[in-house]
């Protein structure tokens, strides 16, 4: 494994890598080198680089230092900024009613 430090962002941008998957808890983004992907948490507690289909298991102390530091969190603090599973955004349509002008009468 790359002693690379790594680099976290915590966001949606982890739907450019992968696909939400039973069990994980996607967080973001990480980068490790010139390699990146999207940062999981698996249902172990371990995290995870996820490319696809292919999982890649990750040092957690690293991980939950960079994650500290992506979320200016101190140690012993819970890391509170994780987000959840995205939700679909609300699309509202408006459209133009039709309106029927007559002709002035005489």
């Amino acid at each position: 494994m790359s002693q690379e430090p790594l680099r976290i962002t915590v966001g949606p941008r982890w739907q450019l890598f992968t696909y939400q998957r039973e069990g994980f808890q996607l967080i973001g983004t990480v980068q490790r080198g010139m390699q990146i992907g999207a940062l999981a948490k698996m249902p172990d507690g371990d995290y995870a680089q996820v490319n696809g289909d292919v999982v890649e298991t990750l040092n957690r102390s690293r991980v939950e230092f960079a994650l500290r530091a992506a979320t200016g969190t101190k140690p012993g603090e819970p890391i509170v900024n994780i987000p959840r599973a995205p939700s679909a955004a609300v699309v509202v349509t408006v459209k133009k009613k039709r309106r029927i002008v007559l002709p002035p009468s005489e």
